[in-house]
């Protein structure tokens, strides 16, 4: 799972105060049983799976975009209505692959 979230969820998540996440305080692409996903549940466009997704955050239009690097293609984007700060969310899941972060 791959994303945003605001200031509050993430100091949360840094206090370990909180392990589900509130409907709206994130944004995010989820990698399960070979599909992609937003939160929420809204499928993303017929997509084979990707090796390296890439996260574009548009703050001034307030647009979250996932696209495939190699491919050089839109995977989904997203509106989002957070104010204040936002700040990178990833979770590598529980099926033990391998998660890489890497600059542009």
């Amino acid at each position: 799972e791959l994303g945003v979230v605001c200031e509050e969820i993430r100091n949360a998540l840094r206090s370990n105060t909180m392990n589900i996440f509130l409907k709206g305080n994130l944004l995010s692409l989820q990698f399960s049983q070979g599909e992609y996903s937003l939160i929420g549940g809204k499928g993303v466009r017929n997509c084979k799976p990707c090796s390296v997704v890439g996260v574009f955050l548009d703050q001034e239009d307030y647009v979250l975009s996932f696209f495939d690097v190699e491919e050089k293609c839109l995977l989904e984007s997203v509106f989002f209505e957070f104010s204040g700060n936002l700040y990178p969310f990833f979770s590598p899941g529980s099926d033990g692959k391998w998660l890489g972060v890497r600059p542009l």
